[in-house]
């Protein structure tokens, strides 16, 4: 994974105002609102969770070791909350769109292959630390 890329293009769509994951709890519940009640009224605590969550990551992506143990924590988190494998799908979909909206014309399309990339591994690492009748189901 190309980190400098990953760093540099969410710095082009996550400043000062930390808009992108708000913007992503927009977009995702517009195009799914059937996970709308997975989340409580007020999403700006987990929006805050979630994009200290990805600078962590970004912080540790060279380092195997403390993703897969995190990531593998959060994902049975994550399964106990009821979160399919699928909905990793709609949440790549829809971060992917926040960070190009906000891109806007300085977002391309190696932003978009790197983050889908670097997505996809994140949700494998937490679908791995899914109890084995969540992750079948």
């Amino acid at each position: 994974m190309d980190k400098h890329l990953l760093e540099t293009s969410l710095t082009l769509v996550d400043g000062a105002d930390a808009s992108l994951t708000p913007r992503f709890y927009a977009i995702l519940f517009e195009r799914y609102p059937q996970v709308r009640p997975m989340f409580g009224a007020d999403t700006g605590p987990q929006a805050a969770m979630l994009r200290s969550a990805i600078v962590a990551v970004l912080e540790h992506l060279e380092d195997a070791d403390w993703l897969s143990d995190t990531l593998g924590r959060l994902g049975a988190k994550h399964a106990a909350y009821g979160v399919t494998a699928p909905m990793y799908d709609a949440v790549a979909e829809c971060m992917l769109a926040a960070m190009a909206e906000l891109g806007g014309d300085a977002w391309t399309p190696q932003m978009s292959m790197a983050w889908a990339e670097a997505l996809g591994a994140v949700a494998g690492l937490m679908l791995a630390g899914y109890p084995a009748e969540a992750a079948a189901g």
